[in-house]
């Protein structure tokens, strides 16, 4: 009796299905790392902007002089301070980029990055992303992090204390989780 087209086909998918399960039984797969203890910390950091003079913390890079600054780009490497005063403790940059994403109103998509300089997370930084309406509120994305933040997801919301011709401050609620004592292993 001749087989048929479908039973053969069978055959095949049974016969790959058990060399795939064999070979993944045989070599099985190590972990590189063990993430450890599971931290979850809020914390509030100052966000200090200068735009004019000699210390200014932005530029525009991209102007595309169309209405609502539709495609534009800013460029920004701004202090970051544990208060809202300029003479409170300085913590890091806070260093991204800043691009005008809405033909019908000021929105920027903000991808930046907290660095840590100074303070109880010296030598390391936060990453996020996400959108600032004209309210200049937001709620952002924590996407990773590096040091102390290592494999870190979390939010960061924005709150505008301060704005001017001048300067801007912005309070940033820092709410993150992160894993403690990271531990690498060899792989067998």
């Amino acid at each position: 009796m001749a087989s048929s087209p479908h039973s053969s086909s069978h055959l095949y998918f049974l016969l790959v299905f058990f060399l795939l399960q064999a070979a993944a039984t045989a070599f099985p797969v190590a972990s590189e790392f063990e993430l450890g203890i599971q931290k979850r910390i809020h914390f509030r950091v100052y966000f200090h902007e200068t735009f004019i003079g000699p210390d200014n913390t932005t530029v525009t890079v991209v102007n595309m002089s169309l209405p609502y600054t539709f495609g534009d780009i800013e460029i920004f490497d701004t202090v970051l301070r544990a208060g809202p005063d300029e003479s409170s403790t300085y913590l890091g940059r806070v260093q991204g980029a800043g691009f005008r994403v809405s033909k019908q109103e000021e929105v920027l998509l903000l991808p930046l990055v907290l660095v840590f300089t100074a303070g109880e997370f010296v030598n390391s930084t936060l990453t996020a992303i996400g959108r600032l309406d004209a309210s200049g509120n937001s709620e952002r994305a924590i996407v990773g992090g590096t040091g102390v933040f290592q494999y870190a997801w979390g939010k960061l919301v924005t709150e505008t204390l301060s704005y001017s011709v001048v300067k801007l401050v912005v309070a940033y609620d820092v709410y993150v989780v992160y894993y403690n004592d990271l531990r690498l292993s060899a792989i067998a």
